[in-house]
């Protein structure tokens, strides 16, 4: 509440003084107003991939994630016979509690079992607890660092993510990885899981912008990624999935370094710095990371390895080349990139279907990169990390150009703006301006075109 002021008891020279509080007051008051205006209009906070509105192809976007949770008994006719196993264990349980105390070892069995009953029943928090008290008793009976505490760690940090506690998901995420490095070493397969696990997780805490240091997750995963590549390579060989999976997380935690660069400032803090050299001796790394355009360009080359030596369709490979045209795209090596547009335009037309295969790849603008389906978090800056469990969305048909850099000109966004959604919009607009996307291809050269219409979904 303002105080009234005696302008009476001022001397003439203290007017000035006066007209400095008045002043201070009338901005704070306007700051403040601000403040409530900007925290009720809505904030766009995810963009997804779009997908083309064009005649005669029918438009479907997937159908948004839904929470479920146990109201939706109806829809699992196994409900009710787990609810009576629950109950099962929980009385066994309590038996071997009377009988041997709690640590007995007897419990291990039952709360593993209860804990996977909480979990198919959507009650993450009842499997969280029997997950955890499980855990205690697997360190006090079998050792602190006992690989058989693996699968309860995993089925605990899958509830964790379930009901979006991220900070709980991150500290068992290292947890588990620590277990198992220590168990197995760098160089064992066993390791495998743990290091892919813990590479998507930091990708995927990037994406919803948890943690102090984001660039940090994004070092890491790649750290990993490569620790993951070389592994599989020793084991079982190019030629495993795995091994082509790796190079595409490559390739997304590359963009990622292109797209967010602000996101990298103050990674050469001590603490940072300290974290990634203890990574990377457990890794027996020797790269410095995070890297952008040279390891996308790697791993997308290895791709296009991968489908030459594993004799793969000629349309694998012309894709395959397609997506590293794309990346110089993107990088803006654009004589690059129109190399390698006709090297897969006219490796396609030697096959006898060839200008069916052609309009199959380059028959549509296409959004880039191709192998990023998450959506895009708009506030990664913000301070807790918004799931979209906990917003709604709308969808907007957006009509532009791509110009044969695939960038996107003449944008109008095909839907009514009214009050409500003009600042969704004006975000919309901005976030497509700046995307890009693969241009029309004709006679294997990229070349304007007009009027392409994308669906939109955004969250808010």
């Amino acid at each position: 509440m303002l105080q009234m002021i005696n302008i009476s008891s001022f001397k003439l020279h203290s007017i000035p003084v006066l007209l400095v509080i008045l002043n201070t007051v009338v901005c704070a008051q306007e700051q403040s107003n601000s403040a409530v205006e900007s925290e009720t209009r809505a904030r766009l906070y995810y963009l997804e991939k779009p997908v083309s509105v064009a005649p005669g192809l029918q438009t479907t976007l997937s159908l948004p994630p839904i929470r479920i949770t146990s109201e939706h008994e109806e829809l699992d006719p196994l409900f009710s016979d787990r609810d009576e196993n629950i109950e099962r264990y929980s009385l066994a349980v309590e038996r071997i509690e009377r009988a041997g105390g709690a640590w007995d070892s007897g419990l291990l069995e039952q709360l593993a079992t209860l804990g996977k009953l909480q979990q198919q029943q959507f009650n993450h928090l009842g499997a969280i607890e029997a997950y955890s008290r499980a855990i205690q008793i697997n360190r006090i009976t079998l050792g602190l660092h006992t690989p058989d505490q693996i699968p309860l760690l995993e089925n605990m940090i899958d509830s964790y993510v379930a009901i979006e506690n991220w900070e709980q998901a991150d500290l068992y995420s290292n947890y588990l990885f620590f277990i198992q490095h220590k168990a197995y070493g760098i160089n064992d397969p066993r390791v495998i899981p743990a290091i892919e696990r813990l590479a998507l997780w930091n990708i995927r805490a990037f994406n919803l912008g948890y943690g102090d240091q984001l660039g940090v997750r994004l070092s890491t995963a790649q750290m990993l990624l490569s620790a993951g590549l070389r592994i599989v390579a020793s084991h079982y060989g190019r030629q495993d999935e795995r091994f082509l999976q790796y190079l595409r997380d490559l390739a997304r935690s590359a963009y990622y370094v292109k797209m967010y660069p602000e996101y990298l400032a103050g990674m050469d803090q001590p603490e940072f710095r300290a974290k990634q050299e203890n990574l990377r001796q457990k890794l027996n790394s020797r790269t410095i990371y995070p890297r952008s355009f040279s390891l996308g360009e790697a791993a997308l080359m290895d791709i296009i390895k991968y489908y030459i030596e594993e004799d793969g369709s000629v349309f694998a490979i012309a894709e395959a080349i397609t997506h590293l045209a794309d990346w110089y795209l993107i990088f803006e090596r654009r004589a690059d990139a129109q190399e390698r547009y006709l090297q897969a335009w006219s490796l396609l037309s030697t096959e006898a279907n060839g200008d069916e295969l052609k309009k199959s790849l380059f028959g549509q603008v296409t959004p880039l990169p191709t192998f990023i389906e998450e959506p895009k978090n708009l506030e990664m800056r913000a301070a807790s990390p918004k799931a979209r469990s906990e917003l709604q969305y709308s969808i907007a048909d957006v009509s532009f150009t791509v110009s044969p850099t695939g960038a996107v000109r003449d944008l109008v966004v095909l839907a009514e703006e009214n009050e409500g959604n003009a600042n969704l919009f004006s975000r919309l607009r901005r976030s497509v301006r700046f995307s890009k996307f693969r241009p029309a291809i004709e006679n294997g050269r990229p070349v304007s075109s007009k009027g392409h219409i994308f669906r939109y979904r955004y969250w808010y």
